[in-house]
């Protein structure tokens, strides 16, 4: 909103859309999902998301029960505050321009790289190594990794419906 306001000597103008548009972004709300979504497949068709699941948190159903490596949670809750940060730097642009929505895509963002760091490090020194079948299975003794489907399939969507 906009205004003029004069009194015969002076004029007396303002434009509230800046705070208009803040106001208006505050009030709906938003949230970001982080991870591997159902939708994410492997080239045969098989979910992305329920072999992540027998990764996050372990599996004793399948063959070579892969043991627990939390590749989410674990990377979100152990850098948090780097994410935080992130998202921080860039905080005040976004409410400047009105746009809460980018402050959720920076988490998206931040939250992503956090996971991907993950895979690059073993979960920051903390998964175990694979058992040597599997090493001599895959080729590599990179846990988590064998074509990059998992790791590709890690992504966020802010507002997901």
């Amino acid at each position: 909103m906009s205004f003029n306001i004069r009194d015969g000597q002076s004029t007396i103008t303002g434009d509230f859309s800046q705070l208009e548009k803040l106001i208006k972004g505050l009030k709906e709300p938003h949230g970001v999902d982080i991870g591997v979504f159902k939708d994410a497949k492997t080239p045969d068709g098989q979910s992305v998301a329920e072999y992540g699941a027998h990764n996050e948190f372990g599996s004793v159903s399948i063959p070579d029960h892969p043991p627990k490596r939390s590749f989410i949670r674990m990377p979100l809750e152990a850098k948090q505050g780097d994410i935080a940060k992130y998202a921080e730097s860039h905080a005040k642009e976004h409410l400047e321009a009105g746009n809460v929505k980018a402050i959720f895509e920076d988490i998206g963002i931040a939250g992503q790289a956090k996971i991907q760091e993950a895979f690059d490090t073993q979960g920051f020194g903390t998964w175990r190594p694979d058992a040597e079948s599997t090493v001599d299975r895959k080729g590599s003794s990179a846990p988590l990794i064998d074509d990059g489907t998992l790791r590709k399939a890690v992504t966020y969507e802010v507002d997901r419906k």
